[in-house]
């Protein structure tokens, strides 16, 4: 056989190989979806902590999400859910340099710890966020005295229905005061307490102010 021709048969059999390489690897690429880069480690207070880039805002986060007792209702014929109730403080720094602290809660429905970013504009029909069911949670602060347990507003985040986030101030909102200020109650009674309806939750959040203290992205929870 004349070298030529062996030549020639063979970059014909490679190029048809990288060119079944090349579209084997774009299906494979259109096959994986886009998932936030994230990186989930448990700590050794029990503590998840989830971390990452939001890779559409640039947002970068920290969520720490720490385990809480249920307590059932003395009556009532619902099961109890399997998974332990949640309290979930998370920290963000967008693009804009701006910092920013809030908190979620379920009642051990929830297991979506993903962190979704805050609803922006895709269209000029987009003239406002989606609208959220909201909550009147009970917040009690247990501890070494008492005080009076207060009642302020959580919504129900559109992509997670079994989670609670407290409701900051603004136009949409009833409450008046930045969910950091109750971290201060936390210092001294550090049991919280969350109650909506037949559910109510304890968290004991010393290792989640601990934490939260540690992380330098949470700078605006002012611990």
């Amino acid at each position: 056989m004349p070298a030529t021709f062996r030549r020639s048969v063979l970059l014909t059999l490679t190029l048809a190989f990288l060119g079944i390489a090349s579209a084997f690897g774009e299906e494979q690429a259109a096959e994986q979806p886009d998932h936030p880069q994230l990186v989930k480690t448990t700590l050794a207070d029990g503590i998840d902590r989830i971390a990452g880039q939001e890779p559409t805002s640039r947002i970068q986060y920290i969520r720490l999400a720490l385990p809480g007792t249920l307590r059932l209702p003395t009556t009532g014929d619902s099961p109890a859910p399997s998974l332990s109730p949640t309290l979930i403080a998370q920290c963000t720094l967008r693009p804009n340099g701006k910092s920013y602290f809030e908190l979620f809660a379920n009642f051990g429905r929830a297991t979506d710890l993903t962190f979704y970013p805050p609803w922006t504009r895709t269209s000029d029909s987009d003239l406002f966020p989606p609208p959220t069911e909201k909550v009147m949670m009970t917040m009690d602060f247990l501890g070494y005295t008492h005080v009076k347990p207060v009642r302020r507003q959580w919504e129900i985040p559109v992509q997670t229905p079994g989670q609670y986030r407290y409701n900051p101030p603004g136009s949409g909102s009833s409450n008046l005061e930045e969910i950091a200020y109750y971290l201060r109650y936390l210092l001294a009674l550090p049991t919280l307490r969350l109650s909506l309806g037949n559910n109510s939750a304890d968290f004991l959040t010393t290792p989640l102010l601990n934490e939260i203290r540690k992380e330098p992205l949470c700078r605006a929870a002012s611990l």
